[in-house]
């Protein structure tokens, strides 16, 4: 992947299409999918499913990956429910990251909590994966990283490296609202944060990329893989002067701290038509056997199910 950056020539994502279209009795969508290797071909899948009253639950299913496919097999399985009432988790619960470390696999998800007049808050938990039995149970009742003085409206945690004793996250923190006459307006932004043990954080001051404009006003679930000295970014980002909903871009650090983004060669854009033709999100990189994948959500921020992308020439 780092000639390719170093060469300024695009990525080139390939999609496979369709991997999970909501089918779930009594669940729409199939919104921010993540994947970690079980053994052999096998991997295990969380993506997020929404109930008639628009919670949030995780559920996991087992996948398969050959040529380049990935098939889901088995019925997917409820393994997180929104949580208590008046837990961060009460009203929705989010897959965003799953990663192993010390011989343990813990899933990261975002919590949900409903405000009045359609604002919300969403903060970050954890849970511990049973690869056997296919299910995950929280670490805590609260979350690992939350609001707090530097992070006075959220703190959503979507990708993380491990690095030795060092963990680092990179997280959406909420800037701010704003009224207009549709309603409330959110505004926030990629911040970068690190931890001893991956629970306890501590947050570095200032966002890590910039809004490209005075239209872009969020970034959606980054995803950071780390690779050749180099940290790779795939995050989406909204808005444009001429698109109002999500597109996938790109950046890349040296350090995961200062970061250059180069759009143009993200590599990914929506379809001509079909389920990711208005909008492309929530993108998820990992690599097996050498190959590097992306789950990804589609229109309606996941109504559509969610997709995979194989990336061609990496040398």
């Amino acid at each position: 992947m780092k000639n390719r950056l170093q060469s300024g020539e695009s990525f080139q994502w390939e999609k496979t299409g369709v991997v999970f279209e909501p089918n779930v009795p009594g669940f729409t969508h199939g919104s921010h999918p993540c994947a970690i290797h079980y053994k052999d071909d096998i991997f295990v899948v969380a993506f997020t499913c929404r109930d008639s009253a628009r919670k949030s639950h995780v559920f996991l299913s087992y996948a398969t990956i050959s040529n380049g496919q990935m098939c889901l097999t088995g019925t997917p399985k409820l393994a997180m429910p929104p949580g208590a009432p008046g837990c961060f988790d009460c009203d929705g619960a989010i897959s965003v990251c799953l990663i192993k470390h010390n011989e343990k696999h813990y899933l990261y998800y975002v919590g949900w909590q409903n405000l009045p007049e359609g604002m919300w808050i969403c903060d970050t938990g954890r849970a511990t994966l049973d690869f056997v039995n296919l299910t995950l149970t929280k670490d805590f009742l609260g979350p690992v990283l939350g609001r707090d003085k530097h992070n006075p409206l959220f703190a959503a945690a979507t990708a993380f490296h491990v690095d030795g004793d060092t963990w680092h996250t990179w997280y959406n923190s909420g800037i701010k609202w704003t009224k207009t006459e549709e309603g409330w307006s959110h505004h926030y932004g990629i911040h970068h944060a690190h931890s001893p043990d991956g629970i306890d954080w501590t947050c570095d001051p200032g966002m890590c990329l910039p809004f490209a404009d005075e239209y872009e006003y969020a970034f959606g679930r980054p995803t950071v893989y780390y690779s050749e000295n180099t940290y790779f970014m795939w995050f989406a980002h909204r808005a444009t002067k001429n698109i109002k909903t999500y597109r996938i871009g790109f950046a890349s650090s040296q350090d995961g701290l200062k970061w250059d983004r180069n759009d143009a060669i993200a590599g990914i854009d929506v379809s001509p038509e079909g389920w990711d033709s208005e909008m492309i999100c929530y993108p998820y990189v990992f690599e097996h056997l050498g190959q590097f994948y992306m789950l990804y959500n589609g229109n309606g921020y996941g109504k559509t199910g969610f997709g995979l992308a194989v990336l061609k020439d990496t040398q």
